[in-house]
């Protein structure tokens, strides 16, 4: 059987999906044999190739658990894990996972330091988060180009497709509603909201409660509370993907994608009118916080594929 590439202009967007040729060519004049139609070519014909998107490789993930933000610290350095590096784009970010801020964070005599080891802390775990969800995207966008293409996606990925759809709230199966909350959360915009929400680290809640963003369980008077850092930012970026409140994040995301722009944390802040009462106040400080760290520049922040590098105790 021949083979050939199909680049299907945006539908696939970059992905290749190699196709059979008789699934794609016109007819073949008439050979005394039936023709073949697409719906008679066996199932896995139809199956979105694994390859297309790869899994996470998740045992590369480290996690720490360290009371101490001078042993964090030392931790980063040991590592060769510096921001300044991360925003000159010739470092990748280690797979470093904090469980929980250092409970002494507030008592660093330096506030750049303080900041240092904040952001430090903070940037694996945001990337990490949007590598999943960057995953599911890539998989829904294969599943579009199949469709778009008039194949039926697979058994695996129709019952793939029923989960995603009650995660994020959507109708069941429906791609186009998925691509627009099915996307990451620039991580100047993560890191500046969980600087103005939680004072560096060291208010309560983030101390207590592992919760960054000062997210609310069921009333502004309760307060989430996460067992894990991650799960916290983890519960951020999905309420800013689900909740009615940021549909305006989510629509101005999809014009920068329409647009080919890269995603900007100080433009999208603008949305996000709703998320706090200070409203145009709050978006102020937000975007001064940007603006001011030079998060911007962490926008194009990679993770490292793994962590090959020698750390000293974290206890």
């Amino acid at each position: 059987m021949q083979f050939r590439v199909f680049r299907p202009a945006a539908a696939l967007a970059g992905l290749l999906l190699i196709v059979p040729l008789a699934a794609l060519a016109e007819p073949a004049a008439p050979t005394g044999q039936p023709e073949i139609q697409v719906a008679d070519l066996p199932p896995q014909e139809l199956a979105l190739p694994a390859s297309a998107v790869p899994p996470i490789d998740k045992t590369s993930d480290l996690v720490l658990k360290v009371d101490s933000a001078g042993k964090l610290s030392e931790i980063f350095d040991s590592a060769d894990y510096a921001l300044a590096d991360v925003r000159d784009g010739g470092a990748e970010v280690p797979r470093l996972l904090v469980e929980a801020m250092p409970g002494d964070l507030r008592r660093l005599g330096s506030t750049d330091l303080r900041k240092d080891v904040f952001f430090n802390a903070l940037l694996p775990l945001v990337l990490r988060v949007n590598e999943d969800i960057r995953h599911d995207r890539d998989r829904l966008l294969a599943l579009q180009g199949l469709q778009h293409l008039g194949l039926a996606p697979s058994a695996d990925s129709r019952a793939w497709l029923a989960e995603l759809s009650e995660r994020y709230e959507v109708a069941d199966g429906d791609i186009d509603a998925l691509l627009l909350r099915v996307d990451v959360v620039p991580p100047s915009l993560a890191l500046a909201q969980a600087a103005v929400e939680s004072g560096w680290g060291t208010s309560y809640s983030a101390q207590r409660r592992n919760a960054l963003f000062g997210q609310t369980a069921g009333s502004a008077a309760r307060y989430a509370a996460f067992d894990r850092l991650i799960d916290g930012v983890a519960s951020y970026i999905r309420n800013l993907n689900t909740h009615p409140a940021y549909a305006g994040f989510r629509a101005r995301r999809a014009e920068l994608r329409a647009a080919r722009l890269e995603l900007d944390g100080y433009d999208l802040a603008s949305t996000l009118m709703r998320y706090s009462t200070r409203r145009s106040a709050y978006i102020r400080d937000v975007r001064a916080m940007i603006r001011g760290n030079d998060l911007v520049e962490l926008d194009s922040a990679r993770l490292a594929a793994d962590r090959a590098m020698s750390l000293p105790a974290a206890s």
